[in-house]
């Protein structure tokens, strides 16, 4: 959510904060989750960083992504966390956790990725296809109803849905920057 610009005032900075924090709270409190497996503690932590995030917002930089810099300072407050929890019986070492906490950053950002080279895909599908798409995948509507809806044949629906999926594997290894036959 990096292309917003910093409002000067504070108004408009907390609006700014309470927005991104919001549209990114779940892939925070994902990787937070990912590090301490309990969400009673994730709970409390997500609480934690988001304070710590305000007080450090003015460092956020401007064009960059709100979520992965969330990330990072929430990387440090659990590991102070952890060290405020000695008593806790824990599996994993610092330098684990670490490790296991870049390559969750690195998988959402890929993730991210993904999800937008699949809005791209989706939008330049013939309407028709993402009609059919959407009844099937977002209303989780059966075949059947969506051919009496569309007034098509279910073998109809069934053909629209394959072609669709096979445009969208096209565009999106395409977009990945590989031909559709490369793994």
């Amino acid at each position: 959510m990096g292309g917003n610009s910093i409002a000067t005032n504070d108004s408009g900075r907390g609006e700014l904060f309470s927005q991104l924090l919001i549209t990114n709270r779940h892939r925070i409190y994902g990787f937070i989750y990912s590090l301490l497996h309990n969400h009673t503690s994730s709970e409390d932590l997500m609480q934690e960083v988001s304070m710590v995030l305000w007080r450090k917002f003015d460092q956020f930089e401007e064009g960059t992504d709100f979520a992965a810099w969330a990330m990072s300072v929430a990387r440090f407050c659990a590991l102070n966390w952890r060290r405020k929890q000695m008593r806790l019986p824990l599996s994993l070492e610092d330098e684990d956790l670490m490790k296991l906490a870049d390559e969750s950053v690195s998988l959402g950002c890929e993730m991210e990725d993904r999800r937008d080279d699949l809005q791209h895909c989706l939008a330049k599908l013939p309407s028709r296809c993402q009609e059919v798409l959407w009844a099937r995948y977002q209303k989780e509507s059966p075949v059947k109803s969506i051919a009496k809806e569309q007034r098509m044949s279910v073998r109809s629906v069934y053909l629209l849905l394959e072609k669709a999926h096979g445009l969208l594997l096209d565009c999106i290894h395409r977009r990945m920057g590989r031909s559709p036959e490369t793994p």
